[in-house]
């Protein structure tokens, strides 16, 4: 009986699963103008806004997702929809991959709709609403308007931008509309309400209204269209409906999707995404903030939500308790609205947040940290919220030690901030100021736009903007750098040397290599040391990939290693969190990896020779030929600047591996040619009066 009543269990496990494992979703699928315009023979005739809640004609597109044994095409049906009805839903499909499909249906009758999807046994349903335009001020149903409501929200937004857009673009606003401004009749769409170019859309929008584009635009040009134009004047500048949908359907009932509040970057992409002047959505579909903060959400996660989904991180904003009872802990990515309040213009671009505080020792009560106010971040402040540590050091070694023990996942903040490593080993602790040396901190760098924003095919840079990405592709922003460091640094943050005392190999692996390759060798050779403390087992939830392409999985902590033991995993896993291996703040991350290295007796710096080299010597490389990295080797009889080049037979300068002070003794550099072309290529050291050229041959 029980070896029977285990197997049902099983069964029923398995089934579960399966069932688990095979999870079908549905719902709206938005797409911008730039989306239509990559193709003309897809389903993508018109943008679509993502909402539930579109004017009447408004083309729609509906996604259908599984996971798991397809059970055969998907069976799409209309469950419900407005009385009069004849709409039918699209014969083309976009199938996306062989778990995905899109579809596209325009509701063509004022009403409540709703379509579902089959797969097999499962079913998935979205309901919907199509409706007409009235416009914030039209009164309508014994004198109700948005502000009778809603009266704390309009009055913040006729203060934005949005509520006036079209109003100042009439009047011929310098810098938006003026004698020498781009400003034309094609900007209106996104600059009014309800402004639909399908000709199915006719729901009372701006374009169904009366309206001609005045000949000149001028001082009084928009009174002047109000008096000509009045209908049409009611659905101008960017109002509520244009985010939240029609309201004819509303008055107050938000059943049945009447009216919507939604955190899609879809909806500001509707207008923010198109031509090469508007594409900050399309930069932000390339960052971690879309794609890698999915973590799970619910009951018991509302502490993570803060900084794993919009809502959260704006109920953070405003100060809501993660105990009120309409506290949301679901999961959105982090898109627009994340991080600019679409309603309230208190702060710069309309922030929701421009203060932040990081934690600090308690040296009464290290159990108790204390916080501090970030006071020189500039607009890079509001990133503090999130990319910082959520514990202590000194308070988490004085606590119960468990498997999480260490300071999360982004603790870039606190580095830039020179704060919450340990200083170990009887090593100082030094600091690169970066953040004082940056405006803005984060936004500097990271939000640093090269010089050729789109490409002559219209593709959009992916790196710097609003993908907040310093890489992409294997294309590295160098240009972030090239304001105070000029072009020393080279093509790829690679090739970025650092020296700590003269010193550059800073793992002790005899190779002198770039900073990231040396801090990723300083946190693996520290991890490996942990590794042999016995009992110890591996996590790859902490691991990484070190520069040959291997993956390492990191030792779990354990409430049996010493304090020393503990230390060293606390600076090592901080700066395997910080991401940037050392960039944000070099000095600070090598000096907490040295201490590390040497509390636990790992050597930090290679063993010079008996003897100082007695005169200046260059080295052949070796190998040679090589392909596609080689080793440049040279001596030096007393400490000084050197400077060692790569030159291509040509004679043209490829990248300065070297260009700093360095200690007297020997030295080795890597330099990797990954993407340079076969060929002679000459090296070049110059120290002093000292200077010679050898060749190389790179064979691919």
């Amino acid at each position: 009986m029980f070896r029977r009543f285990t197997k049902m269990l099983f069964i029923l496990a398995m089934v579960s699963t399966t069932l688990l494992a095979q999870t079908l979703t549905f719902a709206p699928y938005g797409v911008s103008p730039r989306g239509v315009a990559k193709s003309t023979t897809d389903i993508y005739t018109n943008a679509y806004n993502g909402l539930t809640n579109v004017g009447v004609g408004t083309k729609m597109y509906f996604k259908a997702s599984w996971v798991g044994k397809t059970y055969g095409s998907p069976v799409f049906k209309i469950t419900r929809a407005a009385s009069g009805s004849t709409s039918k839903i699209e014969t083309g499909v976009d199938v996306q991959n062989d778990t995905t499909q899109v579809i596209a249906y325009t509701p063509d009758k004022v009403g409540v709709y709703s379509i579902s999807v089959t797969v097999g046994s499962q079913t998935a349903t979205v309901a919907f609403n199509a409706a007409k335009y009235l416009g914030y001020q039209n009164a309508v149903n014994n004198g109700l308007i948005c502000k009778t409501c809603h009266s704390d929200k309009v009055a913040e937004w006729e203060k934005t931008g949005h509520a006036s857009m079209f109003t100042r673009a009439m009047n011929g606003t310098p810098g938006l509309s003026g004698p020498t401004d781009h400003y034309s009749k094609a900007c209106i769409g996104c600059h009014t309400t309800g402004y639909d170019a399908n000709a199915t859309a006719v729901n009372d929008g701006f374009d169904d209204l009366p309206f001609t584009y005045p000949t000149v635009l001028g001082a009084g040009v928009y009174d002047q269209l109000v008096t000509a134009f009045p209908d049409a004047m009611k659905r101008a500048n960017i109002q509520c409906e244009s985010c939240h949908g029609p309201a004819s359907g509303h008055y107050g009932n938000t059943t049945d999707e009447r009216m919507v509040a939604s955190w899609d970057a879809k909806v500001c992409a509707w207008c923010h995404d198109s031509g090469t002047h508007h594409f900050f959505p399309d930069q932000w579909s390339a960052s971690k903030h879309a794609v890698s903060t999915n973590y799970p959400t619910g009951p018991g996660r509302e502490s993570c939500v803060r900084c794993h989904s919009s809502i959260g991180f704006a109920e953070f904003a405003d100060n809501v308790p993660t105990t009120d009872p309409y506290f949301d802990a679901s999961y959105q990515p982090i898109t627009c609205a994340g991080c600019h309040d679409p309603h309230d213009v208190t702060n710069t671009f309309q922030l929701r947040k421009v203060t932040a505080t990081i934690l600090k020792p308690n040296t009464t009560t290290p159990t108790s940290p204390l916080t501090a106010d970030v006071t020189n971040a500039g607009m890079g402040t509001m990133c503090f919220n999130c990319h910082q540590s959520r514990a202590e050091a000194n308070a988490a070694l004085a606590s119960t030690i468990s498997a999480r023990f260490g300071a999360h996942y982004g603790p870039q903040g606190d580095i830039l901030e020179s704060s919450n490593l340990l200083a170990l080993g009887g090593v100082k602790l030094a600091s690169t100021n970066h953040i004082g040396a940056t405006q803005d901190a984060c936004v500097r760098c990271h939000m640093f736009s090269v010089s050729t924003v789109a490409d002559a095919q219209g593709n959009i840079a992916k790196v710097g903007g609003h993908s907040f990405n310093m890489s992409y592709n294997g294309y590295d922003n160098m240009e972030a750098c090239a304001g105070c460091h000029g072009s020393t640094f080279g093509t790829k943050f690679s090739d970025v040397k650092f020296f700590l005392y003269g010193g550059g190999d800073l793992d002790n692996d005899g190779v002198v290599e770039g900073l990231q390759d040396e801090v990723w060798g300083m946190i693996n050779k520290i991890m490996a040391e942990l590794g042999k403390i016995p009992g110890t087992t591996f996590s790859t939830e902490y691991g990484q990939i070190d520069k040959d392409g291997k993956f390492i999985a990191f030792p779990v902590p354990k409430s049996t290693w010493t304090k020393d033991q503990l230390s060293a995993y606390w600076n090592a896993n901080v700066a395997h969190n910080d991401r940037s291996g050392g960039i944000h703040n070099p000095k600070y991350i090598v000096t907490a990896l040295k201490g590390a290295m040497q509390l636990l007796g790992l050597k930090t710096a290679v063993e010079q020779e008996t003897a100082v080299p007695t005169e200046y010597t260059l080295y052949q490389n070796y190998p040679n030929p090589f392909n596609p990295t080689t080793n440049i080797k040279f001596a030096l009889p007393k400490s000084g600047h050197v400077k060692l080049t790569i030159y291509d037979a040509l004679g043209k300068e490829v990248v300065t591996l070297v260009n700093n002070e360095l200690a007297a003794g020997l030295h080795n550099f890597e330099w990797s040619a990954r993407n340079m072309a076969s060929g002679i290529y000459l090296y070049r050291i110059e120290s002093g009066n000292f200077v010679k050229v050898n060749k190389m041959l790179l064979v691919k």
